[in-house]
């Protein structure tokens, strides 16, 4: 390949790195716009129950805006770093959680396509968010496991409580279990959910994906 020939290789990535720059930031302001406009309304809001889903709604938003800053575009592929989006989002949860509710994480490096961050985001959200709101009622203490495995053929994401367990009746239900399904779907991977006695824990297995666009 000539001088030229890679001058013009080289012009045609940075113009494509500085594009591609351009859309990550304008993704952000409008994650950044959703968010005020919902925060705005559940300030507005009367009613309790639409209070809670407002507040659920914005977290999810938030979720997806973690992910979007944990992509990586090295070598011309574009990847999720899994490991810190998850360190970030259960962080973020932990800090609210009630007093004597502890999250541990047990983290191994993993990445998956740019596409699965954000329902990876999603499914770790409702899955640590439903188990600090409903594992331990009445002040009881506990500990929340966040825990991300590697396998031979791609990895885990298991989220395990010490909690209450799962309602009488079977598996929780509700629309936080038809994101998690919806989600688990597009990263073609399998849920599972599992009582613990105590507890009750949840888990996706994720293949291995080539992370290329």
């Amino acid at each position: 390949m000539s001088e030229a020939e890679m001058d013009a290789l080289r012009a045609a990535f940075d113009a494509q790195s500085a594009l591609q720059r351009e859309t990550d930031h304008r993704f952000k302001n409008v994650l950044q716009l959703i968010s005020s406009v919902i925060l705005l309304q559940s300030r507005r809001a009367s009613d309790p129950a639409a209070r809670a889903a407002l507040k659920s709604v914005l977290q999810r938003v938030s979720a997806v805006s973690v992910a979007s800053r944990h992509i990586d575009r090295a070598a011309g592929a574009e990847q999720t770093d899994v490991t810190s989006l998850i360190r970030e989002i259960a962080t973020e949860l932990a800090s609210n959680a009630a007093p004597g509710v502890l999250v541990d994480l047990d983290l191994d490096p993993a990445t998956a396509a740019a596409r699965d961050g954000a329902p990876l985001a999603l499914i770790l959200n409702e899955a640590l968010g439903n188990a600090l709101a409903h594992a331990f009622p009445d002040g009881r203490p506990g500990r929340v496991r966040v825990a991300l495995q590697r396998e031979s053929t791609g990895f885990v994401l298991a989220i395990a409580d010490d909690g209450v367990g799962a309602p009488e009746g079977g598996p929780p239900k509700g629309f936080g279990l038809t994101i998690l399904q919806l989600m688990a779907q597009q990263v073609h991977g399998r849920l599972e959910m599992t009582a613990t006695q105590p507890g009750f824990r949840l888990a996706v297995h994720v293949p291995m994906d080539d992370p290329s666009p």
